[in-house]
């Protein structure tokens, strides 16, 4: 079990007032939403047709031919969520597509409600972007509905020679219903670990005073750290009373049979004793996260799960969060 990983400052959040308590965001032409607005057919338009049928991964799309490029042209990209609770209670949801980006390139993001029997996946956001050589981060605000949802996103350039490379992203996104319920966690966030001042445009994600950079790869150097945030809602209220919590943080490494366990953080308690007198026990939510050294990890792909227990209800809920340690 490790000890002494530092701790991102434990906030209490209100929910915002309207037009309040916006998050830094690099490009908010795409307002709240919760309709569909195609983008405008670009580039990467013969790309996104082939999104719902093709895994992740980095691609050549040269004429009609689609086939995995060489390692060196590929993409790292990476699509991160948070989810907040808007005015009247509605339910924002920031999008981030991170990229490390070799030259100029073009961004699509699409947000895909998940289809149920008899009813077909229904797009329900369609957005587009550039960005220059560099990380490249495209940022877009929506107003969703609880439930589950498919993020998909394509970054590409094209090709000396003709053709274009492209880097598909996907990963699943739950919205939690904020406005009451049972026990939730929000997608877990992963930050660049740079200690940095970043950008205010770089800064969508903040909780309360910490203000985390999205990372543009999941794939982190074994000298550098993990850091991530998250936010809880839903604990049980007693009058005056501050939540009684139990955060775990459980490291699983990928091996050839599947998941085993790695390593574990000492666990986290958020109760009155240790929230402080500044913590409003009406609060909208908690927010908390880690900043964990990676230099005890091994090479290869890992799996963070953060486990939080409501010492009142004994109701537990968790996310997950892959990743990988590179040299």
């Amino acid at each position: 079990m490790w000890a002494g990983c530092a701790l991102l400052a434990v906030v209490a959040v209100a929910a915002p007032a309207t037009g309040q308590g916006q998050p830094a965001a690099a490009d908010r032409s795409q307002a709240p939403t919760t309709a569909a607005a195609p983008a405008a057919a670009g580039p990467l338009e013969a790309v996104m047709q082939r999104v719902p049928t093709t895994a992740a991964g980095t691609y050549v799309l040269k004429g009609s031919a689609f086939q995995p490029a060489p390692e060196d042209t590929r993409i790292d990209t990476l699509l991160q969520a948070d989810v907040l609770r808007g005015p009247e209670g509605a339910i924002r949801v920031v999008v981030v597509v991170g990229a490390a980006a070799p030259q100029n390139v073009d961004v699509r993001l699409r947000v895909v409600a998940a289809g149920t029997p008899g009813v077909a996946p229904r797009i329900v956001a369609d957005a587009a972007g550039s960005g220059t050589p560099g990380p490249v981060r495209l940022v877009r605000e929506f107003s969703l509905a609880p439930g589950d949802y498919e993020l998909e996103a394509v970054v590409g350039h094209p090709q000396s020679g003709g053709g274009l490379i492209a880097s598909i992203a996907k990963t699943r996104l739950n919205v939690p219903d904020l406005r009451g319920g049972s026990l939730t966690v929000t997608p877990v966030v992963l930050g660049e670990g740079a200690q940095a001042v970043p950008r205010a445009e770089d800064r969508p994600f903040t909780f309360g005073p910490t203000a985390l950079t999205p990372a543009v790869s999941a794939r982190l150097p074994q000298e550098g750290a993990i850091n991530f945030a998250f936010r809880v809602f839903n604990w049980t209220r007693e009058a005056g009373q501050k939540p009684d919590l139990t955060i775990e943080y459980l490291f699983y490494e990928q091996g050839t049979k599947g998941l085993h366990f790695f390593n574990k953080v000492k666990p986290q308690h958020l109760t009155g004793d240790t929230l402080g007198a500044s913590f409003d026990p009406n609060a909208d939510s908690v927010a908390s996260g880690m900043m964990i050294p990676l230099g005890s990890f091994t090479f290869g792909e890992f799996q963070l799960t953060v486990r939080v227990t409501d010492n009142r209800s004994k109701q537990t809920a968790e996310r997950q969060f892959r990743f990988a340690v590179a040299p």
